[in-house]
């Protein structure tokens, strides 16, 4: 006899109710911020604190990528 489990990812979702899509927070458009209430618009924001905010982010952008970055692989045969 075969017997077939459920294996995790293998397409079997039971009593699982769909996600609702997440919304993005618009940052540079016009408009109320809809992600936090009572936080200022980027434009509203003074020119320093959108200088550091870019600035922070940038760094933690490339922190991620050098941290995440897939190592070179080495070829057979290029041990001389």
């Amino acid at each position: 006899m075969s017997r077939q489990t459920a294996m995790p990812g293998s397409g079997y979702r039971h009593n699982q109710q769909p996600r609702p899509p997440e919304q993005q927070m618009d940052l540079f458009g016009s408009g109320l911020s809809s992600g936090a209430i009572g936080a200022p618009t980027w434009s509203e924001l003074p020119a320093e604190a959108q200088a550091a905010l870019t600035s922070l982010m940038t760094q933690l952008i490339l922190d991620h990528a050098a941290t995440t970055a897939t190592p070179r692989t080495k070829e057979v045969g290029d041990d001389l």
